[in-house]
């Protein structure tokens, strides 16, 4: 059951949608199975009543987050009642779901980010206008050693979609992904793949765009390859089911010659 939680490519989700069969999506406070219902009826004055509000800053953050000063905090949530048990369900008694569970909760209640059901799985949608001062989500490293996921960083997924966090990758010669950078929004990762192929010394050619569910996005980046290379020819097509599971739901990814790529003999 703890395969793809988090991830909202299309095979995670319809993963995660027949797992339902077996076992049905619950709420993550008493546990009452809710299907496609949106949220509990039966526990949501508690989160009303359990909720808190964001206090003043700057504060300083803990030291396992590296140090500095952030602009504001929030504690969400008292830890008590059903809030308390299912944190503890997802840190003791093999529960990862309800870490990402309360993430679409986090998500919701500290930005009003929409949680849609599609299947009975929770789908937090990106806001259409996110708060400035949040760009970077760390999630606090996993104290216990006898699990084999990190709570915070599973409850880090729903935000970060939510808040429209993009990261920019690479592969590294051991196959694994070197991160490049984080930015906020499309625009900016879009700009900084362009500056990444400039710096790899890509001077036109041929380049191929597979897009997971977002095909905007994917023609929106070819109009900028053209636009800085005359001579490119850039190809649009859809991600496959194992590239989608990289690639992510509204992922791109791109691939294309650059300068270190063996010149091939032109055919006459």
């Amino acid at each position: 059951m703890g395969a793809g939680l988090g991830r909202y490519t299309p095979g995670a989700i319809l993963f995660r949608q027949v797992c339902q069969l077996l076992l049905p999506r619950r709420c993550p406070l008493c546990g009452r199975v809710l299907g496609g219902v949106a949220a509990c009826p039966d526990c949501a004055l508690e989160l009303k009543i359990r909720a808190r509000w964001q206090t003043e800053g700057p504060h300083a953050p803990p030291p396992a987050l590296g140090g500095g000063i952030v602009a504001w905090a929030a504690a969400p949530f008292w830890y008590a009642g059903g809030i308390r048990e299912a944190l503890l369900n997802a840190k003791y008694h093999e529960q990862p779901w309800t870490a990402v569970q309360l993430g679409c909760i986090l998500a919701h209640q500290l930005f009003g980010a929409e949680i849609r059901v599609r299947g009975g799985v929770e789908v937090p949608m990106p806001l259409e206008t996110p708060p400035v001062d949040c760009d970077l989500l760390v999630p606090v490293p996993s104290s216990g050693r006898g699990r084999s996921y990190n709570v915070p960083a599973l409850m880090g997924l729903p935000l970060a979609r939510a808040l429209g966090i993009r990261v920019l990758g690479q592969a590294s010669p051991q196959g694994e992904l070197d991160l490049i950078c984080k930015t906020r929004g499309e625009h900016g990762v879009l700009e900084r793949i362009i500056l990444e192929m400039k710096a790899k010394g890509y001077a036109g050619g041929p380049v191929q765009i597979a897009h997971c569910d977002n095909e905007n996005a994917a023609r929106r980046l070819k109009l900028m390859i053209e636009a800085v290379w005359q001579n490119a020819r850039a190809e649009i097509v859809p991600c496959g089911a194992l590239c989608s599971f990289y690639a992510e739901l509204g992922g791109l990814l791109v691939g294309y010659e650059d300068a270190k790529a063996p010149a091939l003999p032109v055919e006459e």
